[in-house]
């Protein structure tokens, strides 16, 4: 993902999302923050996760953070059924 992809995710903030690692880890969360440095290092923070194929410990008012240079993609998650 280019520095100016990552950057476009700013409109998915706050939005339950479906984030796709290097490592293969699929994430399903809201997408809490999203920053690039200016040496051009990205970082993402998200919470909620709904589903994660690595477990994520739930905890109370926590969040996760992500180096963004990971992320291959992100979107909007699917509808719940």
């Amino acid at each position: 993902m280019t520095v100016e992809e990552f950057k476009a995710l700013k409109a998915l903030v706050d939005c339950r999302v479906r984030m796709v690692f290097t490592d293969g880890q699929e994430v399903i969360a809201t997408l809490t923050h999203i920053t690039t440095d200016l040496d051009e290092s990205r970082h993402l923070i998200y919470d909620r996760v709904e589903w994660s194929a690595l477990p994520h410990l739930n905890r109370e008012g926590g969040a996760y953070y992500s180096p963004g240079e990971d992320l291959v993609s992100c979107s909007l998650a699917p509808e719940k059924r």
